[in-house]
């Protein structure tokens, strides 16, 4: 057989195998790829390739007047949208509470003079997510918006103080639910227990509105950590009385700046 001819003959089945080859090299390369980060759960067109369905997540919330928890429950609608419900409990403070002691009595606690109730907030809401950045790597962070609305409700609980009788030096001191119209700066002892007033709570009606910023840097597809930070406004429909009148103007309105760290999961029903 002539030699021109045998390498003529040859040369298809080199080509098939270096195409063979080529070909294997380039799956395995887009494999890589496809592999990573949330490219891995979906689509470039945002379709869902491996679908999740649900995720939970609760964490810590720290805001401007006080602190919290914060509990929420997401359904997936798509690639970048979330459903959520959740609920918040939390702590408020009024601006202009100052804590003081009594001068002769160290042992007394601190309490703030002429505030007649604590304020706790129980939030009920519903809200939604929106992906704005995907993680392209596993150990890079997710970046989405979201916001919430719904139920606020002011719980109030009256402030009890440990008075003393008849004057100082105090002869017999009593628990007694503070009223500035009769307790002054020299007949409070101290602050009483927080229990006293738990079968007198008040609660004020109103809503609930926020946006934020959400950053989800969790390292394992169905682990999740969050960090988020946004605005929070809380409308009551009377001002919870946390202060008495003549002392400080109480207000209907709360804006807070809030940062809440939370960590969960989502998985596939």
């Amino acid at each position: 057989m002539p030699r021109e001819f045998k390498i003529v003959s040859i040369l298809p089945g080199c080509l098939l195998v270096f195409s063979g080859l080529f070909t294997v090299s380039l799956c395995g390369q887009i494999k890589d790829v496809v592999a990573t980060g949330d490219q891995a759960v979906y689509g470039a067109d945002g379709s869902v390739q491996v679908p999740l369905t649900d995720e939970a997540q609760f964490g810590v919330m720290l805001h401007t007047q006080g602190v919290g928890l914060t509990a929420r429950r997401g359904f997936y609608q798509n690639a970048f949208r979330i459903k959520w419900w959740g609920v918040d409990l939390l702590t408020y403070k009024h601006p202009k509470e100052e804590r003081t002691s009594n001068p002769v009595y160290e042992d007394g606690r601190p309490y703030v003079y002429g505030k007649v109730n604590t304020l706790q907030m129980l939030r009920l809401w519903r809200g939604g997510q929106k992906l704005r950045s995907e993680k392209l790597r596993k150990d890079a962070v997710r970046f989405s918006t979201h916001w919430r609305c719904g139920v606020s409700l002011g719980v109030l609980k009256p402030v009890y103080m440990e008075i003393g009788y008849p004057d100082i030096p105090y002869d017999y001191i009593a628990t007694e639910r503070y009223d500035p119209d009769e307790h002054f700066s020299n007949d409070i002892y101290g602050q009483a227990a927080w229990m006293n007033g738990l079968d007198e709570l008040r609660v004020v009606p109103g809503l609930h509105g926020s946006y934020g910023l959400d950053f989800e840097y969790g390292g394992v597809r169905h682990v999740q950590r969050t960090l988020a930070v946004g605005l929070a406004l809380d409308a009551f429909l009377e001002s919870p009385d946390i202060f008495a009148e003549k002392f400080e103007q109480n207000n209907r309105f709360f804006v807070t700046l809030f940062a809440t760290f939370e960590i969960g999961s989502n998985w596939t029903r």
